[in-house]
């Protein structure tokens, strides 16, 4: 039961020669840089941090060289990100490109490192001499759109000895549909230990949210605690609504089949307590998912897709 929408508005105002950059958060993992990074020309005036999680971070930067103006993104996790942009409200700038379009931005080598910058627009300034403004808005999402998962019969996000029903599966009429076509969301109680269906490495992680709704204010990224999981695929395993403080693993690590990742909880947009599960990817829209239907070991030699109010015991 688990949705985001994650929408920012970055506004800049600009003159030659000096330009005030923008107020924008505190950058924990690296100060801003001038001259601009490779690939990229002209002298940094701005520069904004979003879709920040544990993990890495999403920079947009803006470039002048002369009267030519570049706006760039950076991907700052271990994981591809895929974002949807829109460039509006121009004052004394004229585009020499597109002023909306998706864009794939390569994962870096490491969690915090610096990923390959991506030049999304270029702009010319009018007039040298007058300040000059524009919009940014932008919608980002894990994963690249062209991954596609290989056959694999997932494990139970559960351990051993442990039985619980599943309250919503694939098509759900609650929640399951769009970005979470093939979700499925066990009853499993607060604390309830939650493990790997799949090895991976973990990429992206959300420790620090409190409380649960169904109101619009909770399909934010940041309300619900969550762990995402790469697989050699590509795919992701999204382990949502994890309990405040209920993350037991850090970006970067390797993670078994099995292994003990978080502790269930109710965070987020939820209506009661449990583990959304999904393997899924961003949309090559940069705005929405996709999701994969997938198979779970419900017992020894025999796998089936999640089946709404059938209760299945962890036996592995």
């Amino acid at each position: 039961m688990y949705a985001v929408r994650t929408w920012l508005v970055l506004w800049l105002v600009g003159c030659q020669p000096a330009i005030e950059p923008a107020q924008a958060p505190r950058d924990p993992l690296e100060p801003a840089r001038a001259p601009g990074p490779p690939h990229v020309s002209g002298r940094l005036e701005d520069r904004q941090i979003g879709f920040q999680f544990g993990g890495g971070q999403l920079e947009l930067e803006l470039y002048r060289d002369g009267t030519s103006v570049e706006q760039v993104a950076r991907n700052r996790y271990a994981v591809p990100l895929t974002i949807h942009w829109v460039l509006d409200r121009l004052d004394n700038l004229e585009p020499v490109s597109a002023l909306e379009g998706t864009a794939v931005l390569p994962a870096a080598s490491a969690p915090g490192g610096i990923g390959e910058t991506v030049v999304l627009a270029q702009l010319q300034q009018i007039d040298p001499e007058v300040s000059y403004r524009r919009a940014l808005e932008f919608h980002a999402r894990f994963g690249d759109p062209h991954a596609q998962p290989d056959p694999y019969v997932y494990g139970l996000p559960y351990p051993h000895g442990l039985t619980f029903s599943v309250l919503q599966g694939f098509h759900g009429a609650f929640s399951h549909r769009g970005s979470n076509e093939y979700a499925v969301d066990f009853n499993c109680p607060v604390a309830t230990p939650i493990v790997a269906a799949r090895p991976g490495v973990v990429v992206a992680v959300n420790a620090s949210a409190q409380g649960a709704g169904t109101t619009p204010a909770f399909l934010d990224d940041k309300r619900a605690n969550f762990v995402i999981v790469q697989h050699t695929d590509g795919t992701l395993g999204e382990y949502m609504h994890l309990a405040p403080s209920g993350v037991e693993v850090a970006p970067g690590q390797a993670v078994k089949r099995g292994q003990e990742i978080g502790l269930s909880g109710n965070t987020g947009f939820s209506s009661t307590p449990h583990l959304h599960f999904q393997v899924m990817t961003a949309a090559d829209d940069g705005i929405t998912k996709q999701s994969f239907p997938f198979k779970l070991a419900i017992a020894p030699k025999r796998a089936s897709p999640p089946v709404q109010g059938q209760r299945y015991a962890a036996w592995e």
